[in-house]
């Protein structure tokens, strides 16, 4: 914070000087601070240095700073998750419920395939985070040909035990999930977040359209100008295409609001090099890392190695791509779409499984296009540190569940002011 009275000269020198104490510390907090302020304002000292402020700029400045949110307000959601086949399921559910101040998860429903299998991995999750009040929805089991490679890590760890430990299931999963969708409100808006296909949602929707007027849906969906792996050629993405109908119901349902992330901005979504060697640090020290390790480890080695992606991977290496991670973060972050660029389109799908658009529909869908930076793995770092960063200090977190960056935040907005204020009188 004494960066902001230093005199301009000074700053670039002072910053290096804090970087290599940081370099000291053990953990991931101030990797994250210091990566994000030097990626965002360490090139524009004018905005934040006070040594130049005029008088009308310290109001500027402490207006500017009063607005910042200290703590998150969780809001009421519905993970619609395939969790199992590809990996990003899992660590999505993880950073939710790594996040309770930002994610009050009312529901989880398992869709697709073996919905079973699917429910014991996420059962295995929320016991190991001792969340037996969030309830399992088992939707529609179809007999196809995805493999659930997670599934042997979960195992040893039963639906029948899940529920003698306390936990709910809930075996008609499209009538749990038309229950829980009745309780949003004008006075309670939730957030639906999808992160495999509509299968499920487009059930219920189908019988009563009505259940998405006060619901955000936050969906991993869609090709829209580049394919998988970054191809120039739009794709049938798999969330889409494995349901047309009930992707064209979500599409096309009448949502207070709706977040697009599709693969013109997913494909971008892998955690590897510093930023997952740090998260490795954490083994044997983090219960929840440790869940990460040896769960991907098995998906890996079961199968999931053959999952494409446009950089390598190993559990050693860094993560596949995190498509789903990117829907449940921008829900988490809403209204904000940072790091990403994104533009109200109307959109539809079409029969053949395309996201198409098409200037004849009203509705239009809040779609990430791309990222701020021009290096879009800088922004997904970003974005990374946030997440394996919630994981990685989950064990560390305060009683009531408080990110140890919220302490950070309200430490900025006072001492900031604090700060401004001084030099404003004695300068």
């Amino acid at each position: 914070m004494a960066l902001a009275l230093m005199p301009r000269e000074l700053i670039t020198v002072g910053f290096k000087e804090v970087q290599a104490a940081a370099d000291q510390l053990d953990g991931i907090e101030m990797d994250n601070i210091l990566t994000y302020f030097e990626n965002n304002w360490i090139d524009d000292t004018d905005l934040w240095n006070v040594m130049t402020f005029t008088i009308e700029m310290y109001f500027l400045f402490v207006l500017f700073l009063l607005p910042i949110r200290i703590h998150g307000i969780p809001v009421s959601t519905i993970l619609d998750t395939d969790i199992g086949t590809a990996y990003d399921d899992q660590v999505a559910l993880t950073y939710m419920l790594s996040r309770q101040d930002l994610f009050d998860l009312k529901l989880i429903i398992c869709s697709t395939s073996n919905t079973t299998a699917r429910a014991q991995i996420v059962a295995k999750t929320l016991s190991i985070f001792k969340r037996f009040d969030i309830p399992i929805a088992i939707g529609r089991y179809i007999n196809d040909s995805n493999h659930v490679y997670e599934y042997r890590w979960a195992e040893d760890y039963s639906l029948e035990k899940f529920n003698n430990d306390g936990g709910v299931i809930l075996l008609d999963g499209e009538q749990a999930l038309f229950n829980e969708m009745k309780k949003a409100s004008a006075e309670n808006i939730y957030h639906y977040i999808q992160i495999g296909p509509a299968t499920s949602l487009g059930h219920v929707l189908q019988k009563q359209p009505s259940l998405s007027l006060y619901i955000r849906v936050f969906a991993m969906a869609g090709s829209l100008y580049n394919g998988y792996e970054n191809s120039s050629t739009p794709s049938k993405e798999y969330n889409v295409e494995y349901d047309i109908q009930s992707a064209q119901t979500m599409f096309s349902s009448d949502w207070i609001h709706f977040s697009l992330a599709p693969l013109d901005c997913t494909n971008f979504m892998q955690f590897y090099g510093l930023l997952w060697q740090k998260f490795l640090s954490y083994r044997n020290t983090s219960r929840i890392v440790d869940m990460i390790i040896e769960s991907y480890t098995i998906w890996y080695n079961d199968g999931g190695k053959k999952i494409s992606s446009t950089l390598p991977y190993t559990p050693q290496w860094g993560t596949p791509e995190m498509h789903d991670v990117l829907a449940v973060y921008l829900s988490g972050i809403y209204p904000s779409m940072s790091p990403t660029i994104s533009k109200l389109l109307p959109l539809f799908v079409t029969n053949d499984g395309y996201t198409r658009e098409n200037q004849t529909i009203s509705k239009q869908i809040n779609s990430c296009l791309k990222y701020e930076k021009s290096d879009p793995y800088v922004a997904t770092t970003q974005i990374g540190y946030d997440v394996l960063g919630s994981i990685a200090q989950k064990d560390l977190r305060t009683k009531d569940g408080c990110h140890r960056f919220s302490v950070c935040a309200q430490s900025l907005v006072v001492l900031s002011i604090i700060m401004s204020l001084y030099a404003y009188y004695y300068q």
